[in-house]
């Protein structure tokens, strides 16, 4: 096996690396949530019977997606800035898309091999695993290989926003605007029976995206009264999608009756927490760890649904409640490592290369015509 060097997790001068941390916790959050936090085939029985305790705390881990939304907002605005339009596609491609294939590929095959696998997911059919490696199943009413793939559709539209403001220019007046008018028109959108007008822009995810890019503002440039002023207004959003989506979210997907005051309450520390990850002194802060488990962030997101309720139905109940639940995410977090190390480091930048030079063949030649 070919052991990762010290330099592939070396932080840059101008990475922020607790905000890596937080990447991490955000997957262990979701992690948590689906092994131990919400009914599944994976122990024969409501995990709040195997987990009288843990399961308390663990059904607040899909809160952890909305972590992921804020850190995507501050990131991939910081990735477009300096790019072109084909720069920032070829990047999200070269990103997304091979540890994507590797998890469309082998979970699609596990559903296709064990139909006696009783999941959410289990009536896939290859058609569905095909269409499934384009990332835009949702679009052709095709079910996900696995049910956290839903995430990647709501941040494709959020690409595509971005996208067409690279293309008229990013400035800090229309990353303003856009915060400003984006979860407002969404709203709107989805109020006023403009159905796939508000599909595309997402109102119960638009205002984590949008705090996303105004902390990202704030990190370049210093705190503004307009940043104060849409902080505030998009947290005031987020706090009313927390009541009107998140908790109806959770009662028909997980079963689970979080009470409003300690949702509200953990989105704002999420928040909270961004903010000084990256405003703050934790901003300076180079700890190689960070960097290597937020590199695991995604690969171990991917994978560790499916998969690892197949383990645990495989070793419960004839090992220990809590030791299949450490071996699971043992498991999960080895494989991330070998997606990471195999597959996304090798193939990620290739990808990105021959995308962007695919995009920009041609540019400044002369028109045939």
């Amino acid at each position: 096996m070919v052991e990762a060097r010290a330099a592939d997790f070396a932080p840059s001068k101008e990475r922020l690396v607790v905000l890596d941390g937080l990447r991490f916790v955000g997957a262990l959050l979701v992690v948590l949530f689906h092994f131990a936090g919400r009914p599944s085939p994976a122990w024969g029985t409501d995990p709040s019977i195997v987990f009288p305790t843990l399961s308390g705390f663990a059904q607040y881990g899909s809160l952890g997606v909305y972590l992921f939304f804020i850190i995507s907002g501050f990131v991939i605005l910081m990735s477009l800035f300096g790019r072109t339009a084909a720069g920032f596609a070829a990047s999200r491609i070269g990103r997304l898309y091979p540890a994507y294939w590797f998890a469309v590929v082998t979970t699609g095959a596990l559903l296709l091999v064990d139909r006696g696998f009783n999941t959410a997911t289990s009536n896939v059919r290859l058609p569905d695993v095909i269409v499934n490696l384009t990332m835009l199943q949702t679009a052709w009413g095709a079910p996900h290989v696995d049910g956290v793939y839903w995430t990647l559709w709501v941040e494709l539209k959020f690409y595509l926003l971005l996208g067409l403001l690279a293309l008229i220019g990013v400035t800090r007046k229309r990353v303003l605007l856009l915060c400003a008018f984006w979860p407002v028109a969404g709203a709107l959108a989805t109020s006023t029976g403009f159905g796939f007008l508000g599909a595309l822009l997402e109102p119960n995810f638009a205002p984590f995206f949008a705090l996303g890019m105004l902390i990202y503002l704030v990190w370049q440039e210093g705190w503004t009264p307009a940043t104060v002023l849409l902080i505030l207004l998009n947290w005031a959003f987020a706090m009313r999608v927390a009541y009107s989506f998140i908790l109806p979210w959770n009662i028909g997907v997980a079963d689970n009756a979080l009470p409003y005051p300690v949702v509200a309450v953990i989105l704002t520390l999420m928040l909270l927490a961004v903010m000084a990850a990256t405003l703050t002194p934790l901003s300076t802060v180079r700890l190689p760890g960070l960097t290597f488990v937020g590199a695991l962030a995604y690969p171990l997101y991917l994978m560790h649904e499916l998969w690892g309720w197949r383990l645990i139905a495989a070793l419960y109940p004839a090992l220990p409640a809590y030791a299949v639940l450490a071996f699971a995410i043992t498991a999960s977090l080895v494989v991330a490592w070998l997606i990471w190390r195999f597959v996304e480091k090798p193939l990620g930048p290739r990808l990105r290369a021959a995308v962007e030079r695919s995009l920009t063949r041609g540019e400044g030649a002369p028109v045939i015509r």
